[in-house]
């Protein structure tokens, strides 16, 4: 992904500042409904929810399939004295470092869109979590939304409920909504039809996230708070994001 080949500082300001990335993963620790427990983060990237998770006192283990972004995560977690135990492994296979029905919580957040056998993706999650475990997961909605900011993230796609339902069979969904309307949607629209091509030309999140731009010191903080103003509209489903919570069906049930 191209935005792994970004300055490591950049990187790591884009993790703790971007305003989308917060307000999710401020959904997923909301939607956790217990004190503690142990937990699998498929796809961490550079761990902004298994650091927080762990800062929550939660047992996380994490793992990407980029060898590099793990290395930044784990010198991240250990300046912020967060207990993470990282890996890296394609979790589109069976891994044995990760057994059956040993979780009690797996996230997975923004990996689906990047991966091609994505629905393995799940199935490995169902195996790895206990009967009744948690799936707390987030990918983008809706292909008509599908822009150039995806192509430079890496992602090969974007959904439609039913199919990303359909990878969720091993599932009983709790909650389904999507984040991002009406206030992101509407920047992502200007930013990638009319600012990008007509002033920028091209993307460029070091420019973005320099210290002391305007947008690291005012435009994220500002967007942010924005985005909480969009969750009065989630359940219209229009968003940029999905954002789902999911129990695993106990083996004997259907």
């Amino acid at each position: 992904m191209k935005v792994y080949d970004l300055p490591k500082e950049t990187i790591e300001r884009s993790q703790n500042r971007d305003p989308l990335l917060r307000h999710l993963t401020d959904k997923i620790l909301g939607l956790i409904d217990v004190p503690s427990g142990r937990v699998l983060d498929v796809g961490c990237g550079a761990g902004r929810v298994a650091i927080a998770l762990a800062l929550r006192g939660f047992q996380v283990d994490a793992l990407d399939i980029a060898s590099d972004v793990v290395d930044q995560a784990r010198q991240l977690a250990e300046r912020s004295g967060a207990d993470v135990r990282w890996f890296v492994g394609d979790f589109t296979q069976r891994d044995s470092r990760f057994p059956d029905a040993a979780y009690d919580i797996a996230v997975c957040s923004e990996v689906l869109e990047h991966v091609g056998p994505w629905s393995d993706i799940l199935e490995n999650i169902a195996r790895i979590l206990k009967p009744g475990g948690l799936l707390l997961l987030t990918t983008p909605n809706d292909p008509k939304q599908f822009s150039v900011l995806d192509e430079y993230a890496g992602h090969v796609r974007r959904f439609r409920w039913a199919e990303l339902q359909s990878g969720l069979s091993r599932f009983t969904v709790l909650k389904a909504f999507t984040v991002g309307f009406p206030f992101t949607r509407a920047v992502h629209w200007t930013y990638t039809r009319l600012a990008l091509p007509l002033v920028f030309r091209q993307h460029d999140p070091d420019r973005m996230w320099r210290p002391g731009s305007i947008y690291e010191r005012l435009g994220a903080e500002v967007f942010y708070r924005l985005a909480k103003f969009d969750d009065l509209f989630n359940s219209l489903k229009w968003g940029t994001t999905w954002v789902v919570k999911a129990r695993r069906r106990d083996a004997h049930v259907g």
